[in-house]
This record gives structure tokens, sequence and C-alpha cells, in this order.
């Protein structure tokens, strides 16, 4: 059981009016989040009471943090252990190893353990993720290593591509097989008829 005083949920449309308060609260884009309202996480109190969210879009392997808001620096300080929690939870369920905060991000993610992003790291981003107005910078958060990841992927689809080729060349050797009993079926019936006109012909002469 978690030991924080938020508990943290999707977001659904019935929170759609409690989301719209955060975002100008926090000076965010409103309607451009409207239609990306159940990637928050919500961060609730005991009463009920929301005291912030964090968007949570996930791309492969990759998780970006955006557009975290809250009431207060207080609400902040206080949700946002339980949002981190969850959001790892969530994210480890989806198979993520990266975590991503358009930065600088405040002390909270630094603490757990997110860096600026190298010229590495970016090479990794997906092209799906695009910077905030204003964002200048990157802040990532690995836990697991990207390039033993890569080199897995790389093998389960190279093993998918060799499955693919085995079907393709099993169906191929079964619609050259079937192909070519047609031409036999075909070339049996085209003889049984010629033999039975020969044979009536045949008879036809002997009248």
């Amino acid at each position: 059981m978690s030991s924080h005083p938020y508990s943290v949920r999707r977001a659904t449309i019935d929170d759609l009016a409690v989301l719209r308060a955060l975002w100008t609260t926090a000076r965010l884009p409103v309607f451009e989040l409207e239609p990306r309202l159940t990637e928050f996480q919500l961060a609730a109190r005991d009463d009920g009471a929301v005291g912030g969210a964090v968007g949570l879009r996930v791309e492969g392997w990759h998780c970006w943090l955006h557009s975290p808001c809250f009431y207060s620096a207080a609400e902040e300080k206080s949700s946002l252990p339980a949002l981190w929690q969850h959001v790892q939870q969530v994210s480890r369920g989806k198979g993520v190893a990266r975590f991503w905060i358009a930065g600088p991000p405040g002390e909270f993610w630094q603490t757990v353990g997110f860096r600026p992003a190298t010229a590495a790291d970016l090479n990794r981003l997906p092209a799906a993720f695009r910077l905030p107005a204003g964002k200048k910078e990157w802040w990532t958060f690995s836990v697991r290593n990207d390039a033993l990841l890569e080199k897995t992927i790389e093998r389960e689809f190279a093993r998918l591509q060799a499955e693919n080729r085995a079907d393709t060349d099993r169906l191929r050797r079964h619609a050259k097989f079937w192909t070519g009993l047609g031409f036999l079926l075909a070339a049996a019936l085209a003889m049984s008829v010629i033999w039975m006109l020969f044979m009536m012909f045949n008879a036809m002469g002997k009248r």
C-alpha cells in the first residue's frame, strides 16, 4: 500500500473541468490538451480534491512526461512522489525503458534521477515527441539499458522476418503444388474429352 497521501488515477471525460482549471493555473494550452485528456494521471487527496496532474505519452519504449500542472507549489511538492510512483507502475506494464521531460525540470525530477539528455540520448528520441514552445532542452531518465533493449528488439524483428519469409515460402510452395495439380487435372480432363470424342467418331464410322 502506498504511503503517499494521494491516490492516482487516469483522467476521464468527467475530469475535463478539473483539468481545464489545472491547465489554466499552469498557463498551459487548454484547447491543445483537451483532446489528449486521457493521457493525464490525476493525484487526488482522500477527500477527492485533485491536487495536480501530469501527462503520460508512450511511444515504443519511451515515455514523455508532459504538461505537469498543480494548484500550488505545496500541492506539487506533496503530490509528485505519488504521481511518479504511479507513472512508473503504469509505464512498467507498457515496457517503457526511458522517460523524457522537456526541461529544465523541477528539483524533484532531478532528485529521482533525470539528467540533461546527451546527443546519443536525443538520437533515440521518438519523432512523435514535439518539444513544447519555450522549452529548449530535454531531460531523460533510463530504467533499462537502451543499447541492450535495441539489440533485443533487433533480434526479435529478425526472428519475425525469418518467420514471415518461411511462411511466404511455404505459401509459395503450396500455391505451386495446387497450380501444378490444377494443370494435371485440366490435362486429364482434356484427354478424357478427346478420348470420348475419338471413341464417338470411331463408333459412328463403323456404322
